[in-house]
């Protein structure tokens, strides 16, 4: 975005993201009030139900509860951490 805005050449910059990609357009541009529109396909609105859904589709016998809430941890300080 800052290089699109020091390049001169667009007027109003818009976002597109799908899934992943959608829900950072979202928190990007709710701290960037200048973002003109946002086409957003697909974002989901909880990273932990998110995971547990692709978990559950994992062909696993066990998925032992604790090691979820540990990745689940694992990740949320990880993009605290990116995003900050």
């Amino acid at each position: 975005i800052d290089y699109l805005r020091s390049s001169g050449k667009v007027s109003t910059i818009a976002l597109w993201g799908r899934s992943m990609g959608a829900a950072t357009a979202l928190l990007h541009g709710h701290r960037d009030p200048s973002i003109a529109a946002m086409v957003l396909d697909s974002p989901f609105s909880s990273l932990e139900r998110l995971a547990r859904e692709i978990i559950d589709q994992a062909q696993l016998k066990h998925k032992p509860d604790f090691l979820v809430r540990g990745f689940m941890r694992m990740m949320r300080n990880t993009i605290l951490k990116r995003t900050s």
